[in-house]
């Protein structure tokens, strides 16, 4: 973000009404026991205080600001369009060119700029196009999916996760091994190890892929070229890191002659549409998310889609899909196109969903995250569905989470596999 930006986000935060909107609507305030502090007007203050110089940047600061998924419901509600999520990642940004991150946190972000430089954010680089090696993929089209080291190797993230709420005592022992794990470039030796956790997640990039070559898209994939986005290196306020890496992206598309991208995950689709075009001068590259692409054959070409047998179906809008890429309505014209489908809405849909526990929460306060899991999960269960929807890896594993949790008959299935398992032959 510019300077002026900074300047114009200042000037914006003297017109908060303080009529509260913002908390009511904020999933981590809720999961924090409602401590004002955490809560979008409480980051709204101490950002003030920050940046007029009353307090210092801390760990404790840190906490805060830290403690947001940077999901825009706030936004979404606020009456002045204040973003508090933007403030929480500039005040991040602010702690750390202060050095004032505690050593667990420290560790993440040296993780997030290795991860991100290697191309993939769990430093699993050398294994993250390993779900297309049987698919048959030109690269040779201005049109690339951009398939996402968050969907190829998000089995490696939930191994972290999971590790690191079981043994979150040792949680800068843990991240020190697995930077180290990541230097050593011995990831790709779990690959193997996580089978069933890779298949969940790259099954729907496999799918994505069948649909478009059905829906006669063409496309390229850049494979082992693919770079990461960088979207956590915004997200955890690393802004220097980022716009330096965005550029470097944006370059490589242009070199390789990119004009549009297909994404399967939002948060690259958010990321590329939202915040590139503020950090990289002449962004000109299209961003298409496939349900987009999926819901426009629906309405041009009838595709018939049908189930096997009635399924009750409730679908989570992905914040970065409905807030950032601004996309509500083609996952209900995909899901009410498929037969025996029962689409349930759950309460806090389409803009004003609620977040999932993720945005980085997960990783470091991960108590905070898996009740704001919880807490969603137990809104998409309303209405007792067969299965829980989305298209964001995630989502994907905060909502298996929230699921196992509440020990609920539901399982979590794609929106891109739902469409893969009702096409018939002849579509």
């Amino acid at each position: 973000m510019k300077e002026k930006d900074l300047n114009s986000l200042m000037k914006k935060l003297q017109f908060c009404e303080h009529c509260g909107f913002c908390r009511a609507v904020c999933p981590f305030l809720e999961a924090a026991n409602m401590e004002e502090s955490v809560g979008p007007r409480g980051r709204k203050t101490l950002f003030l205080s920050l940046f007029e110089g009353n307090v210092k940047p801390s760990p404790r600061l840190a906490q805060k600001f830290y403690m947001c998924g940077v999901c825009r419901a706030c936004a979404v509600k606020c009456p002045q369009g204040i973003d508090i999520s933007e403030v929480s990642v500039q005040a991040r940004n602010a702690i750390i060119k202060a050095n004032a991150l505690n050593p667990f946190m420290k560790k993440v972000a040296d993780s997030l700029v290795s991860g991100v430089k290697s191309g993939d954010i769990f430093g699993a680089a050398a294994t993250k196009a390993k779900w297309a090696e049987n698919i048959n993929i030109p690269n040779s089209s201005d049109t690339v999916f951009f398939a996402s080291c968050m969907d190829t190797s998000m089995a490696y993230g939930e191994l972290l996760v999971d590790v690191l709420e079981k043994f979150g005592w040792a949680e800068n022992t843990l991240m020190s091994l697995s930077g180290f794990a990541q230097k050593l470039g011995v990831i790709k030796f779990f690959d193997t190890f996580l089978g069933g956790k890779n298949d969940f997640y790259r099954k729907s990039l496999v799918n994505t892929v069948n649909l478009l070559n059905k829906l006669n898209v063409k496309f390229s994939y850049l494979g082992d070229e693919e770079p990461c986005c960088g979207a956590a290196l915004h997200t955890y306020g690393l802004l220097d890191e980022f716009a330096e890496h965005a550029k470097k992206v944006y370059k490589a598309f242009k070199e390789k002659g990119v004009r549009r991208l297909i994404v399967h995950n939002p948060i690259c689709g958010g990321v590329f549409k939202d915040e590139y075009p503020r950090y990289v001068d002449g962004w000109d590259i299209e961003v298409k998310h496939i349900v987009e692409i999926i819901a426009d054959a629906i309405e041009k070409n009838g595709i018939r889609l049908r189930l096997p047998e009635h399924t009750k179906v409730v679908f989570h809008d992905p914040c970065y899909l409905a807030r950032f890429m601004n996309i509500v309505e083609e996952p209900r014209i995909v899901l009410k196109a498929i037969e025996n489908l029962e689409l349930i809405e759950p309460p806090n849909n389409k803009r004003e969903t609620k977040c999932c526990g993720g945005g980085g929460v997960e990783l470091i306060y991960r108590d905070v995250s898996m009740r704001a899991a919880v807490n969603r999960v137990s809104e998409l269960s309303i209405g007792d569905p067969d299965i829980i929807s989305s298209c964001c890896p995630v989502c994907a594993l905060m909502i298996k989470k929230g699921i196992k949790n509440l020990n609920l008959k539901a399982k979590y299935v794609d929106i891109v596999d739902l469409v893969a398992n009702s096409l018939s032959p002849s579509s």
